[in-house]
């Protein structure tokens, strides 16, 4: 394997008496796609907050990019977000009131990087993903497809280690769903980011080279 970009090591999580995530371990390298597949309720969307550091697991590990999650309180988890993480979600979360080379931009305006270059990186981003002419719309004005583009490149703008995507075409139809998981294969192997992937799409699926299976808050195949 890469380098581990993600290293989870028996974690566990309840919600009062019930057990979501029982004892998960995995690796992921850099540059690895993962799909993570099951049936509503076997503990993937926990899984996945766990390692976004939206949530807190019980006991267990999760290291992203070297870095432990356990000890961190909620400050020291959103730098880990800002620098480390970049998500993809079902139904976009942009902005309303931001176009779409502003909500492209924010991640950077987060982290301090200076106004030439963030224009230069968004500009050029967005170009990527095949948005640029949409630069100046709202999110109100895009297609399923171009908020999916932008909310891409949002993901990818601060270049992260990790790229987190929860259900990234069900919010598509199927044409637009197969164009954006080929984006998202191309800008993994570009930047090198590892990809973890929630889905319930079997094709979906087969565009990464490993398919990590939940049942009942544990890894059943992998």
């Amino acid at each position: 394997m890469l380098s581990a970009v993600l290293h989870v090591a028996s974690l566990t999580k309840s919600y009062g008496e019930r057990p979501i995530l029982r004892g998960v371990s995995f690796e992921l390298g850099a540059g690895e796609r993962a799909a993570l597949l099951g049936p509503s309720g076997s503990g993937k969307t926990t899984l996945l907050n766990c390692i976004g550091g939206v949530d807190r697991a019980d006991r267990g590990e999760v290291t992203v990019s070297g870095v432990g999650l356990h000890g961190l309180d909620s400050d020291g988890l959103a730098r880990v977000r800002r620098t480390h993480l970049g998500t993809v979600f079902q139904f976009f979360h942009l902005l309303p009131t931001l176009t779409a080379a502003e909500n492209v931009e924010l991640p950077l305006q987060l982290l301090g990087v200076g106004a030439v270059e963030r224009e230069s990186r968004v500009r050029m981003l967005l170009e990527r993903v095949g948005v640029a002419h949409r630069a100046g719309a709202l999110p109100s004005e895009l297609s399923g497809g171009e908020m999916q583009r932008v909310a891409i490149a949002r993901a990818v703008i601060h270049r992260p280690a990790l790229l987190l995507a929860d259900e990234p075409t069900g919010n598509l139809d199927s044409t637009t769903g197969a164009q954006v998981l080929d984006l998202l294969a191309e800008v993994v192997r570009e930047t090198k980011a590892a990809l973890l992937m929630v889905t319930h799409s079997e094709e979906a699926a087969k565009r990464c080279e490993r398919v990590l299976r939940m049942r009942d808050g544990e890894l059943v195949e992998s």
